[in-house]
């Protein structure tokens, strides 16, 4: 099979990474294009994967990204009509499905927050891939359709992190020190249709707190670059931000807490067994909720709990979550597109 994997955001590079290699071990042919955003290319570049790029950021405002998914779409008609892929597959891209249906390709998407907008989902994708947190109750209220849910087993993490080992490459290179507390924070995504202003406040306090620290050195991981005029300045804590792009998982491995405004990193964290901080104030998913009730993910839902926040040294005794089967449940799923036929959908 010809299989092709769109990469809309920097994390889905790794969601996508095993697939890719078990699919090619399988004697599959895959494809990447990727859209230039939030070090997405440079993350395939560093994993060795060729790609197309295909169109960046959108902007902010509701009309500019619906422009932006469209126009985009019609790019990824263009880059890959030539290609005769047999199936494409994404991780929440909506430009994606859209491609696909006017090439007539089967689509099929992966994503594990339930409460982004269905409809391009819905509409144009064979199937859609969500992790056995989300009930079937939870699905329906976010009006996913039932038709086309198939349930895989964990969570996306669980497709990469199950042979991460630390990089000491990376403490020399930040000069982290053994005796300092590394926090890494991940600030909110505010361009985003699901961003809350409340994670700004509870950034604010979060900044005041480990800035005004000499214990702690401070990793900063901005969504863009704008956002690194908050920790511009003199401060108690000394403020890392990394010059290239890692390897996320390992550069958690090298922290002693990991916090952040939502998204994969806290998750990452919180399967690592690193102590893990979330202060995405969006509407609450089903797959942080069954983190936090395993007491493997902390949730802040006010400024006034920072206060409360203890900052110290890694003192987890949790060990990393046994991997699963996630990867063969996603392929078997990747692969039994193959049976569909091709819609008479007019060029």
């Amino acid at each position: 099979m010809r299989i092709w994997f769109d990469a809309d955001n920097g994390p889905h590079v790794l969601v996508m990474k095993p697939l890719a290699e078990e699919l090619t071990r399988r004697g599959h042919t895959v494809k990447f294009t990727a859209r230039d955003r939030a070090n997405t290319c440079e993350l395939l570049d560093m994993y060795g994967f060729d790609h197309k790029k295909v169109g960046g950021p959108y902007g902010k405002s509701t009309i500019k990204k619906v422009i932006g998914t469209l126009k985009r779409a019609a790019q990824l008609k263009k880059a890959m009509k030539n290609w005769k892929a047999d199936v494409s597959f994404g991780h929440g891209s909506r430009s994606l499905p859209i491609a696909s249906k006017l090439l007539k390709v089967p689509s099929i998407t992966m994503y594990d927050y339930e409460w982004v907008s269905p409809s391009i989902f819905n509409r144009f994708c064979k199937k859609i891939l969500i992790p056995d947190a989300i009930t079937k109750e939870r699905a329906i209220e976010a009006g996913i359709d039932l038709n086309k849910i198939e349930f895989y087993p964990g969570f996306k993490e669980n497709l990469y992190l199950n042979d991460i080992a630390e990089d000491p490459q990376i403490a020399e290179e930040l000069n982290l020190k053994a005796d300092k507390i590394k926090v890494l924070l991940r600030p909110p995504a505010t361009t985003a249709h699901y961003h809350n202003p409340e994670a700004e406040e509870i950034l604010n306090a979060l900044l005041k707190k480990l800035l005004n620290n000499p214990e702690v050195q401070l990793i900063w991981i901005p969504r863009t670059e704008d956002q690194n005029e908050l920790v511009k300045g003199n401060h108690n804590a000394k403020v890392i931000i990394p010059t290239r792009v890692y390897s996320g998982p390992q550069l958690i491995l090298a922290m002693d807490m990991i916090i952040g405004g939502g998204g994969t990193m806290t998750r990452e964290a919180a399967i690592l067994g690193v102590p893990s901080i979330s202060f995405f104030r969006g509407k609450r998913g089903a797959v942080d909720d069954k983190l936090e009730a395993l007491k493997r993910l902390k949730l802040i839902e006010k400024p006034e709990q920072v206060a409360e926040m203890p900052i110290e040294r890694n003192r987890s005794t949790q060990p990393a979550m046994e991997p699963g089967e996630t990867v063969q449940a996603v392929v078997k799923e990747l692969l039994s597109l193959k049976f569909y036929e091709k819609e008479n959908v007019p060029e």
